[in-house]
């Protein structure tokens, strides 16, 4: 009778510690919480008196964030409470809080109700009623695209607000909302008929508010008036341009001055020295500005970096020891192939030697260049690079299945500081057959004579091969030859600005994105072959 009396008060015991914990093991729940119609208040309601709502779901969950993702249209004066007994979600409005007449409200939950293991958000939560006798039936739909990409955007926001003004997508949450799918697609449903502002946001910290520079936005150029009749809307989202800025610079080494910079230097970029006696190089390398220099005589000088009229700074470089200097360094070839290594070269592209510091001149008669085993000098055209202040180009009329040996003796270079290469360099080039490369005869049609235009041939999608301007022609026709076989593409950017470049959109100076048309080639280009393609805006 004890040892009984004993295991009932255990089991007790083990009953009345019960706590619900989530299972451990088995398959991953990827399933959303489903709520349980028939034991939840009726959803889209008519002539609803204000009372709590329930929502029971066909598991535990949980709530979350519910002040940002909780969002109720026409907005309610007073924040309704929302708790959890069980599986059910209550919801209880203020007793302060008065339902406008012959309105139809909508309370979205977001993703604030997750199920209890995996956090799973439920999908597309909304509760509908009206306090009149019809519920408000019409719709908004549409399509987010990024403007660049032209990708659509999944898990954005389309939202109206019945405020016009500019500034509310920034203050206050919106009317109406939904959330595109997987295609860009949205669907707002219940709306009133009226007149809105609409914006698209992804919003990065869910809170319904464009309040941060890394968010995509998009908007309508005009004010979206809802009818029964309303055309769908397509709108391309993009980021705006951020300001440059100047995270950080090192200026320890005597005559190279680092600017890290928080995107790569903009165009509109300048930079200025105060003492007229420092020679100065620059070089754009990915979101560094590097900023060469020589000063023969030590003092201090201020760097001027500006950005228009956008921001301004200043940077003190203090005098370094340029004798120490020019003792220890020495002007070298950056690696490019190790002598005796034969590199394989295009016929039609040139040869580039890249050096670790500036250079201000070359003597030709100390870089020679030898064709085939009789080693039969000929004479490239040398220049420095415009864009790499570190490079050599030689250009030549390159012949196909011919080694050519580029005999660089000391002496050959000059850097910014005085220093020559001191070593004899030999690098060896086999020229690729013709037959290795395809052709690519491009036709661009259907342009507008009176725009300007970006052009640029990717390779594989993201890999530059070529970029050049169109303008002020209808039709425009240009070959490619030695290509690389592969999967080619073509992005067209419309220079509104005639800049040269794309530009972002801005949503305070009501700017869209420039027009951006992505098109890939119908065929692969192969090798020995030649593809005709014309591409029509």
């Amino acid at each position: 009778m004890a040892r009984c009396l004993f295991l009932l008060l255990a089991i007790t015991g083990l009953v009345r510690c019960a706590n619900i914990v989530p299972p451990v093991g088995g398959a991953e729940d990827v399933t959303p919480p489903q709520v349980v119609v028939e034991e939840s208040t009726p959803n889209r309601q008519t002539n609803f008196q204000k009372q709590r709502i329930t929502l029971t779901f066909d598991e535990f969950v949980v709530l979350e964030d519910v002040f940002n993702q909780v969002v109720v249209s026409p907005p309610l004066q007073y924040r309704p409470t929302l708790s959890l007994k069980g599986k059910t979600l209550r919801v209880d409005f203020d007793s302060r809080e008065v339902l406008l007449e012959n309105a139809t409200y909508t309370i979205n939950f977001g993703e604030a109700v997750k199920d209890l293991n995996e956090k799973n958000p439920a999908e597309n939560l909304r509760f509908v009623f009206s306090t009149g006798p019809v519920l408000d039936s019409l719709t908004l739909q549409g399509k987010l695209v990024d403007a660049e990409k032209g990708e659509p955007v999944d898990g954005a926001l389309f939202m109206l607000y019945e405020n016009l003004s500019d500034t509310v997508v920034r203050t206050l949450r919106p009317f109406y909302f939904a959330k595109t799918d997987t295609s860009g697609t949205f669907l707002i449903e219940n709306i009133r008929p009226g007149t809105f502002k609409g914006f698209a946001l992804k919003d990065e910290n869910l809170n319904y508010k464009f309040d941060q520079a890394n968010e995509l936005i998009g908007f309508p150029d005009s004010l979206i008036v809802v009818t029964d009749s309303v055309v769908p809307l397509q709108i391309r989202m993009f980021t705006e341009a951020e300001v440059a800025r100047l995270l950080d610079s090192d200026v320890s080494q005597y005559g190279h001055v680092k600017l890290i910079l928080n995107q790569p230097p903009p165009r509109n970029l300048t930079v200025d020295v105060e003492n007229a006696a420092v020679h100065t190089v620059l070089e754009a390398d990915a979101d560094t500005l590097r900023v060469w220099y020589d000063l023969p005589n030590p003092v201090e000088w201020d760097l001027y970096v500006e950005q228009d009229t956008l921001w301004r700074d200043t940077l003190t470089v203090t005098p370094l020891n340029r004798t120490a200097f020019l003792q220890n360094a020495q002007l070298a070839r950056l690696e490019q192939g190790v002598n005796n290594e034969v590199i394989r070269l295009n016929p039609d592209r040139t040869i580039q030697i890249a050096f670790n510091f500036p250079l201000v001149s070359y003597d030709s008669t100390k870089l020679k260049v030898y064709e085939d085993t009789v080693r039969r000098e000929v004479r490239p055209v040398i220049v420095k690079d415009s864009l790499a202040p570190r490079s050599l180009i030689l250009q030549y009329p390159w012949q196909e299945a011919v080694t050519y040996q580029v005999e660089m003796l000391p002496g050959a270079a000059t850097d910014l500081y005085g220093l020559l290469n001191r070593d004899t360099v030999l690098l060896n080039y086999r020229v690729e057959p013709r037959k290795s490369f395809a052709t690519l005869e491009l036709t661009l049609d259907s342009l507008d004579d009176k725009t300007n235009y970006v052009v640029q041939l990717l390779f594989q999608e993201s890999n530059l091969v070529e970029e050049f301007r169109v303008g002020g022609v209808s039709r425009y026709q240009r070959t490619f030859n030695t290509l690389p076989p592969g999967d080619y593409s073509l992005q067209i950017i419309t220079d509104l600005n005639n800049n040269g470049r794309w530009d972002t959109g801005n949503y305070d100076l009501k700017r869209q994105p420039e027009p951006i048309v992505q098109r890939k080639f119908t065929q692969q280009l192969r090798a020995n072959w030649k593809l005709e393609e014309t591409v029509r805006l």
